[in-house]
């Protein structure tokens, strides 16, 4: 028998896109494991495993602008877009601190959307450095594209980097910043494109690894998971293995989402001379970047650039 979505839990899990990776993971699979008893294959597909927003949002500048006046942050913000090569309009925010010493461009975790995360860009304004973060395809205020593919998704991040590099043009260093699954876009786009560095923030190693990690410890008595081809491609061991430019890695010591285990291959496999690990005490998946130290971390890796 094949079971081929996780379509259920994903529309429950939409009601909480600032909580991403952690909670479609676990309740993705749990839901299914319930649904499907014996004998069955769970096929793992773009569709049923990229988060999709409900419907296209508008811009919440109002709550940025309220985050930034509550963490008393001098800060100029404006929405910013481009068109991707599939048609579909790709839409974010760029938010440029007072004292920038650094320009970020974030990809941000699976179901993380900007509306979502006004004090997560803010964190970066402590560094304080500037951030450029768009929407993937189909999530929060980007367009949906006419079909999921990972492939044009890469594409499409290309042509954002592209595109912040040309509006962050200035003195200061562009970091390529990913979250979670944002951790292979940005990882992907250090080897196609020459940031001055890059962050991996509770980063990955492979989505097989991720799942399988995230299961329950029973399910592989009764269900085998398989991922369609683009996924199963998805390898940010290699991708870090032949990155060789500055690198930082963060993670938080109580993660069991995205555990240490992860940022600890990929710092082993890292070529670069410029490479550092930082797991924060007593912090677990959610609030690193609340972190005074992760923020500290930040500010020595910047100041080294």
């Amino acid at each position: 028998m094949i079971f081929s979505g996780f379509t259920d839990t994903l529309k429950a899990v939409k009601g909480y896109p600032g909580k991403g990776m952690r909670r479609f993971i676990k309740a993705s699979i749990i839901t299914v494991i319930a649904v499907v008893i014996t004998g069955c294959v769970i096929n793992v597909t773009p569709g049923n495993l990229i988060y999709q927003s409900s419907k296209t949002e508008k811009l919440n500048l109002t709550r940025f602008q309220e985050q930034a006046f509550k963490d008393d942050m001098s800060v100029a913000l404006k929405a910013v877009s481009l068109t991707s090569e599939q048609g579909h309009t790709l839409r974010g925010i760029q938010a440029l601190y007072h004292g920038a010493k650094a320009n970020i461009l974030l990809f941000g975790g699976n179901g993380m959307t900007i509306n979502q995360s006004a004090n997560i860009v803010h964190r970066f304004g402590a560094i304080p450095a500037n951030v450029i973060w768009f929407d993937y395809p189909g999530a929060g205020i980007s367009d949906k594209p006419a079909k999921l593919d990972p492939e044009a998704m890469m594409a499409d991040a290309l042509a954002i980097y592209d595109f912040a590099a040309d509006k962050l043009r200035n003195d200061k260093p562009l970091i390529v910043h990913g979250i979670e699954l944002g951790t292979a876009v940005a990882a992907n786009i250090a080897l196609q494109r020459s940031p001055d560095a890059l962050v991996l923030e509770k980063p990955i190693v492979n989505l097989s690894q991720l799942i399988n990690d995230n299961s329950p410890g029973w399910s592989g008595w009764f269900t085998r998971i398989k991922l369609s081809p683009k996924l199963a491609a998805v390898d940010n061991a290699y991708q870090v293995g032949s990155y060789q430019g500055p690198l930082l890695i963060l993670v938080g010591e109580k993660d069991l989402t995205t555990p240490p285990k992860y940022s600890q291959i990929l710092y082993r496999v890292s070529p670069s001379d410029n490479k550092n690990l930082v797991v924060v005490e007593g912090v677990g998946h959610d609030k690193l970047m609340r972190s005074p130290i992760a923020v500290d971390a930040y500010k020595a890796f910047v100041a080294g650039l």
